[in-house]
């Protein structure tokens, strides 16, 4: 009696055509495009790195420092502002002084939970079955002066603001205000860095504003735990604000 083979099972598909080949947006850190933005980016001022770091649509400020394999997408980032390792930045404006530290998030776009499907198939047209822009996100504002811990996550749209702290590992779902420390999943308030009085009087110095040769004359101050006397000497050495200007006659009738 002969043998009987079984006939290979016919090969599955999700659809009854192979998948259109598209146009990959992602940015190639070997492409064209991004060693020209690279390369721009350090001869403006600012340190990033060679090693994989993609930069789309992106600028960095000077003497900003973007570490191997960020991803910058849409982005802006501050002067002496920090990228860290393996961070992504999607549609952020990062203040100036502020990190992110390494394999952290922002502007994370959502998933839209509401739809029958967490994929992503009905919004993106890489996958052949819509055609059309991708959803509008909200982008992601970072205030000055800033640290977001390794792995965090901060949800697009949001606004971090200024001298926040975002601990290691949190989920951040809602807006945390000036000089609010938050963490956890998802993130809540653990409390404010300084006193209300102390964190106005930080707002209104501004130092991350200041010329780098002011604060490189009083580095110390920053060195020192704040407290009353710290912030009278940093008011006392704050650049003069400017005067304001005089509008003319011919101005006031024009």
């Amino acid at each position: 009696m002969p043998a009987h083979h079984p006939q290979p099972a016919a090969r599955l598909s999700f659809l009854d055509t192979r998948m259109p080949r598209t146009a990959n947006p992602w940015p190639r850190y070997l492409s064209l495009a991004n060693l020209r933005a690279v390369a721009n980016a350090r001869r403006s001022g600012a340190t990033v790195s060679l090693n994989q770091v993609k930069l789309a649509d992106s600028t960095v400020g000077r003497n900003a420092f973007v570490m191997d394999h960020a991803l910058l997408w849409g982005s802006r980032v501050g002067r002496y502002a920090i990228v860290g390792r393996f961070a992504s930045l999607f549609l952020t404006e990062l203040g100036p002084f502020s990190a992110v530290a390494e394999k952290a998030v922002v502007g994370a776009a959502p998933h839209w939970p509401e739809l029958a499907t967490t994929h992503v198939f009905p919004v993106n047209e890489e996958f052949g079955m819509y055609a059309g822009p991708w959803p509008a996100v909200t982008g992601t504002t970072i205030g000055a002066d800033t640290w977001i811990g390794a792995g965090a996550t901060v949800r697009g749209g949001l606004r971090i603001g200024h001298g926040a702290v975002i601990g290691a590992g949190a989920v951040v779902t809602r807006d945390v205000a000036d000089y609010e420390v938050v963490a956890g999943v998802p993130a809540r308030r653990l409390r404010l860095r300084f006193d209300d009085t102390a964190v106005a009087r930080l707002l209104a110095l501004a130092w991350w504003d200041w010329p780098p040769q002011r604060l490189r004359e009083h580095v110390e101050l920053f060195r020192r735990p704040l407290d009353g006397d710290v912030l009278d000497q940093l008011e006392a050495v704050a650049p003069a604000a400017p005067a304001p200007r005089l509008v003319t006659a011919e101005e006031r009738a024009a």
